[in-house]
């Protein structure tokens, strides 16, 4: 059995490195020219921790050596030197390089205006920005005291309308389905939740416990803000 390992061994070694070679060409086949300084940042793909079937970018890594033709070696910011092929190596590209601060008494810049309030009142808006220059003395006091005492009436807050009730009729022997909910993304999460408050606060909206709900979509508004709207495509395929 010994000898016939041996003789095993040796014959795969006479074809080790012709079948390495063939393997090399084949894998370097679809390669692309990329050339890599020493100290150049970048980021890896390399197989996940915690499944190794499935890759991922890691990084940014440092290129230390580079091995022709087509391997280089990086350290990663763990410490870690990993030898990768040139495939699975990106240059990477830094979000912002460099944040700018801007200082009140700084003067080289030009004059500095304030960030705009978006969250104060439409009331406040109304009476700091209507132009009652045009008018006497007396007669800017009396329109100021009407603003005043009407000011309510200038209030960025939805009411309840004051309309009759709407009812919906259903399609007979329809099957209701429940539409597809969507995620929230993370970067819209606090703005919903400030909206659905907002409109539990000024009771235009109540909790449900329904098993059929309906998504939300989320639209900006040229100000700024975030208008919540309900998307009732699906209700309406199914109503008279």
């Amino acid at each position: 059995m010994k000898i016939k390992m041996e003789k095993a061994a040796e014959s795969a070694s006479l074809t080790a490195a012709q079948k390495q070679k063939s393997y090399g060409d084949y894998f370097n086949k679809r390669s692309s020219v990329k050339n890599f300084s020493i100290g150049e940042q970048v980021v890896l793909l390399i197989p996940d921790s915690s499944n190794k079937i499935y890759a991922r970018w890691t990084g940014p890594g440092e290129i230390i050596q580079h091995h022709p033709p087509h391997s280089y070696k990086v350290k990663l910011p763990d410490g870690t030197v990993r030898h990768v092929h040139v495939n699975k190596i990106r240059k990477y590209h830094p979000r912002a390089l460099a944040v700018g601060v801007i200082f009140e008494d700084d003067h080289e810049c030009g004059e500095i205006h304030p960030t705009p309030n978006l969250l104060r009142s439409t009331s406040e808006r109304v009476l700091h920005e209507t132009d009652l220059n045009h008018l006497k003395e007396t007669e800017r006091e009396q329109v100021l005291a009407i603003l005043l005492k009407h000011r309510t009436l200038f209030t960025s807050d939805v009411k309840i309308a004051k309309v009759g009730a709407h009812r919906i009729r259903l399609k007979p022997n329809i099957e209701r389905k429940k539409p597809f909910l969507y995620r929230i993304p993370e970067s819209l999460k606090i703005k919903v939740d400030e909206q659905i408050e907002d409109l539990l606060r000024l009771d235009l909206i109540e909790e449900s416990d329904a098993e059929i709900a309906y998504p939300n979509v989320c639209v900006n508004k040229k100000n700024g803000t975030l208008r919540l709207c309900v998307d009732f495509r699906a209700l309406n395929s199914e109503f008279v």
